[in-house]
């Protein structure tokens, strides 16, 4: 073979060649794969109690639509608690280009728990399992798991930040106080029935017995010392599916503190809820902060995404546009 030092213009007919070699390549394996350029590795993570533990009936659909955009696909399934987070540590260790979790909250917050603070982290596709959901529903993604199988799209990503309390990870709120609880779980069908009563309703059912706590809330950005009945911090601009702040995608988090403990505060709070005005209700302190210390003098719980956490005292920081979700981009 000619040298291509001594006939310089043999390298460029080299360098065609190669181009069109790989591009031969290229468009018979689209052409076998029906179009489709497949991503090398997903892991799927599948907790059997989901989806009124019927999860398992729904693995091999879930599995196929996978195979369809990665050239390998491995399935875990959970069988105790923190296997999700292993899961998820070993995806993100072998490289993984994503893992794919078939859960509620807690299982969705374990695989969080297991790549958020890697140096390398997969995408997450996430097929709603539990009974809250709520990251899913921030997402709007599909709450029937076969059409949130359909829909899964491997080519519309959403990154989302990430607060880390302690050493628990969430992907949406952390709270204190049975409020978040009552507003979340208004029914659908109660919603489009009797709209804002709905709300009011659950409101006084779950809020009754309630009582003020003393909080102390300090931030980079101002501190909060006083008496309380709920403590918000939400990731997003959005609290249930009402849309509450403008745009929220710069690794702050909205803390919302309810300072009454009363009946008429709290349904008081509830039309500036579902009309986005919460920070003007004279009930409610507004601070935005990245690193957030809550303590009290009392006691008290506090929830991350619905499910139980650490009691007080609570370090908060948020890790920035941390995670890439295959989902629609939000508004």
């Amino acid at each position: 073979m000619p040298s291509t030092s001594k006939f310089p213009f043999l390298r460029f007919h080299y360098i065609i060649a190669l181009y069109v070699m790989t591009d031969v390549v290229t468009l018979t394996f689209l052409f076998k794969n029906k179009g489709v350029l497949l991503m090398k590795k997903a892991m799927v993570i599948i907790n059997p109690t989901s989806g009124g533990e019927k999860a398992l009936d729904y693995k091999v659909k879930l599995e196929n639509k996978a195979k369809y955009y990665f050239e390998h696909v491995e399935t875990k399934i959970t069988e105790k608690a923190l296997d999700a987070t292993h899961f998820a540590e070993e995806a993100s260790r072998e490289q993984y280009d994503a893992v794919l979790v078939f859960g509620g909250d807690g299982t969705v917050n374990e695989v969080i728990s297991g790549i958020a603070e890697r140096d390398y982290i997969p995408k997450l596709g996430i097929i709603p399992g539990g009974t809250g959901n709520l990251i899913t529903k921030l997402l709007e993604i599909n709450q029937d798991i076969d059409g949130a199988i359909d829909e899964l799209d491997f080519n519309l990503t959403n990154k989302i930040d990430i607060g880390k309390a302690n050493d628990n990870y969430f992907g949406y709120i952390f709270s204190i106080g049975s409020l978040p609880e009552a507003i979340h779980n208004v029914e659908i069908e109660d919603k489009t029935k009797f709209g804002i009563l709905a709300y009011a309703v659950n409101t006084m059912k779950s809020v009754m017995t309630d009582q003020v706590f003393n909080i102390k809330v300090e931030t980079e950005n101002g501190n909060y010392v006083g008496e309380a009945s709920h403590v918000l911090v939400l990731l997003t601009n959005y609290f249930a599916d009402k849309k509450i702040f403008e745009e929220n995608k710069d690794g702050y988090a909205n803390i919302l503190i309810l300072k009454d403990a009363s009946i008429f505060s709290k349904l008081s709070v509830i039309p500036d809820l579902l009309k986005g005005d919460v920070v003007g209700n004279d009930n409610i302190e507004y601070i935005r902060a990245r690193n957030i210390k809550i303590s009290s003098d009392s006691e008290l719980e506090s929830d991350v995404d619905g499910d139980k956490s650490d009691n007080l005292p609570v370090e908060i920081k948020v890790l920035a546009q941390r995670v890439e979700v295959f989902s629609k981009p939000k508004e």
